[in-house]
C-alpha cells in the first residue's frame, strides 16, 4: 500500500539515531491499515460479539467489511488520531472485561 507511505506524518527528531519508539512509529505508519484492522477486530470481539462462533461466510463477510473500514480509517488517520483512539478503546474494553469477570464468577458459585 504505497499510497499510505505518502501520508506518513511521523518525523523522528534524529533520523541518524532511531530509538525503538521511532522505529515502532515508522512501522505503524507504514502498515497503518493492518494495525487498524487488528485493533478493529479486537474491539469487535471484546465489545460487540455476542458469540465467538459464527458461520464461516458471515465471518468472512465481517472481516471484509472490517478491512474496508480499516482502509477508510487509514485515510482518516492522516489527520485524526485513529490508531491511538482504537488503542484506548481496546484498553478500556479489556478493563471492563476484567472487572466483569469476578462478578460473573460470584453469581455462579
Amino acid at each position: 500500500m504505497e499510497w499510505f507511505e505518502l501520508v506518513s506524518q511521523y518525523q523522528p527528531a534524529d533520523p541518524s539515531a532511531l530509538t525503538w519508539y521511532d522505529q515502532l512509529r515508522m512501522w505503524a505508519d507504514q502498515y497503518r491499515a493492518y494495525v487498524i484492522f487488528v485493533e478493529l477486530l479486537v474491539v469487535y470481539y471484546l465489545g460487540f460479539a455476542t458469540r465467538i462462533r459464527m458461520p464461516i461466510l458471515k465471518t468472512v463477510f465481517l472481516y471484509i467489511l472490517l478491512f474496508i473500514g480499516a482502509l477508510i480509517f487509514g485515510v482518516l488517520d492522516w489527520k485524526l488520531p485513529v490508531k491511538s483512539s482504537l488503542f484506548v478503546a481496546v484498553i478500556i474494553l479489556v478493563l471492563v472485561r476484567l472487572r466483569a469477570k469476578p462478578e460473573n464468577r460470584g453469581d455462579r458459585g
